[in-house]
Parts: structure tokens; sequence; C-alpha cells
């Protein structure tokens, strides 16, 4: 596997993948609330993550993070040093923040043997051109957030963010979860929803999408949490599940063949 890096740019070659299993997760919304929801990872870490040869995360791993010292808390903590355990034991494992999570950065990820991927990403399985993105940049209608998530990460934002203590990080962040949470509940359902003619520009290489390797073949995200697996008129686009209690809907690739499949609790 091979890893050709460009400013703000990634693409990822899996001629070392072979036939996979290639697995491909997000919207966990992992926290100390919801502790099903941290042993439904485990047990796939523990099983289908431990048989694949790599497993993209495509955001929105934790229902928040704020801040590095999280890593030392619970469930935090382990689900970190679950993905160390899958790098060491042979599974290459990447990962793209979500709008929750969106403060990990690659710097602080590295010392878990996890690759960060910056969003919009390319992934390269044989002939086929897959675009990896976690899917808040599809939901073109809601121009509030797309307002909003431009300058919630604007570099200036993050530096003052960054310099406030701990423990107001996490009053913000909880207060944004319930405001964002009620945002969602009063919004159309198109609102929230990737728009069809930002599907088809993501697929035709347009815009935030514009990168080497375009037109692609296949678009996969999350964060709708809207899962399908479909033919459109612009390519394929498979959509991830969100994580609860009763499981999820992950992404596979295995042998040339893709495939939704539905994650059982333990």
């Amino acid at each position: 596997m091979s890893v050709c890096l460009r400013p703000e740019s990634i693409t990822v070659h899996g001629a070392d993948f072979d036939n996979g299993p290639v697995l491909f997760i997000s919207d966990l919304h992992l926290c100390s609330a919801q502790p099903a929801l941290t042993a439904l990872f485990r047990h796939f870490c523990l099983r289908e993550g431990r048989a694949a040869r790599a497993v993209f995360i495509l955001g929105d791993l934790f229902d928040y993070w704020v801040h590095r010292e999280q890593a030392a808390e619970a469930p935090y903590a382990e689900i970190l040093a679950l993905l160390h355990d899958l790098q060491k034991q042979g599974t290459t494992v990447y990962l793209m923040v979500g709008n929750r999570d969106f403060a990990l950065d690659a710097a602080f990820l590295v010392q878990f043997g996890i690759i960060a991927l910056p969003d919009p990403a390319l992934l390269q399985l044989g002939d086929r051109r897959i675009l990896l993105t976690h899917g808040d940049l599809l939901c073109s209608d809601d121009h509030r957030y797309q307002r909003f998530r431009r300058v919630i990460r604007h570099p200036l934002t993050r530096l003052t963010l960054g310099r406030l203590p701990y423990a107001w990080l996490q009053r913000i962040a909880r207060g944004l979860r319930r405001g964002s949470s009620r945002e969602v509940r009063a919004k159309a359902p198109a609102i929230t929803d990737a728009n069809p003619q930002t599907i088809v520009a993501a697929l035709h290489g347009e815009g935030a999408f514009a990168l080497d390797g375009a037109p692609y073949d296949i678009l996969i995200h999350g964060h709708t949490h809207r899962p399908v697996w479909e033919r459109g008129p612009a390519g394929r686009r498979m959509v991830l599940g969100a994580w609860n209690a009763d499981g999820a809907q992950i992404g596979r690739w295995e042998n040339g063949q893709w495939s939704l499949q539905l994650l059982s609790p333990p």
C-alpha cells in the first residue's frame, strides 16, 4: 500500500489490500453516555476489524472531540487502544474527521498508528476510483449548517478554541450538540440529506471534490444516516449507516465485490 500526498489531497492505492476485505464505517458517535455503542465497536474490532486488510472510518468516530485530554478518559482510551491494536496486528486504519470530531488531528492520531485522511480523499482499488467523504459537504441545501461549518473550521476559530481550558471546551461542545439536535429535528428531511445535484458534481470531481483521478466510479460517505447502495446517473453511491444499539450498516469490499452489511451487536 502506498500513499501519495499533495497539499490538501491524498490518494490511497490499495494494491497491498489484495482481495480484502476492506471495511468502511462512519457515524459511530462513541461516548461515555452510550456504553452499548462502545461494546459494539469492541465487538467489531475483535472480529470484523481483525479479519480486514484495512478499515476506513469516514467521520464521527466520537460523538464529540475537543481536546487531547479526552484520550485519558473512558471510553476514549479503550477505543483508541482498540484501533492501535488493529494496526499492530496488521489492519491498516484510516480516519477522516466528521462534523462532531473535527478537532482530531493527524499528529495526535499517528501515535495510535492511525492514518489521517483529508475530506475528501481518493481510494484506488484496482481500476476503480472511489471518492471518500464524510458527507456533510453534500448537504448543500442546509445553508445555515454550511456557514457554521466554514466558521467553526476556520484556522482562527480553531486557534482560539484550542487555547481554552478543557472543561470550557466540554461545555461548549455539549451546548453545540444540544442546539444541533434541536435544529435537525426542526428541519425538513430533504434539507439534511445529500443534494442530488451535489452528488453528481462530487462524482464528476467538481468544486470541493476536485482531486486527481476525477471523475470517480463510486462515492462513499456517511453523515446523513440514510444507508443505501445505489446506482445513479453519474456513478454508484454507498451511504454508511449510523451506529445504534441494534447494530450498524457498514460497507465492505472483498474479491472485487461491494456490499452494505449489517453489523449485529454481540
